[in-house]
């Protein structure tokens, strides 16, 4: 839920082609169990979810925000054909890790899911 302490910019806080490099290795990892929750209930594989942060474009981001004073995240939409065969309209949130190793997922659902 978003609190009243919300913060926006319109400059992307993470490289997106480091994002790229980093879901080309499988170097992504679930903030929380409900990240993880999401992802089953679309019937994504790990390679499913990496091979869509690879895809990401310039004009797939939305923006980044952070919620009281905590982090950056960058805020990213695309619309994936699923492995379901359906295309999926995402919304997807996340961060690097401190040293830039590794993707960390805070949001990943159908947009308007949640």
């Amino acid at each position: 839920m978003v609190s009243n302490k919300e913060e926006r910019k319109d400059k992307r806080e993470y490289s997106l082609n480091r994002i790229k490099e980093l879901a080309a290795r499988g170097s992504v990892m679930h903030l929380s169990t409900r990240v993880t929750k999401h992802i089953e209930n679309l019937g994504y594989s790990p390679d499913d979810v990496n091979e869509c942060l690879m895809a990401l474009q310039d004009d797939n981001y939305r923006g980044t925000i952070r919620y009281q004073g905590r982090i950056w995240l960058d805020e990213y939409l695309i619309s994936w054909n699923g492995p379901t065969g359906f295309t999926d309209d995402l919304y997807i949130k996340l961060k690097l890790d401190r040293d830039c190793i590794v993707i960390q997922l805070a949001s990943f659902h159908r947009e308007g899911a949640i």
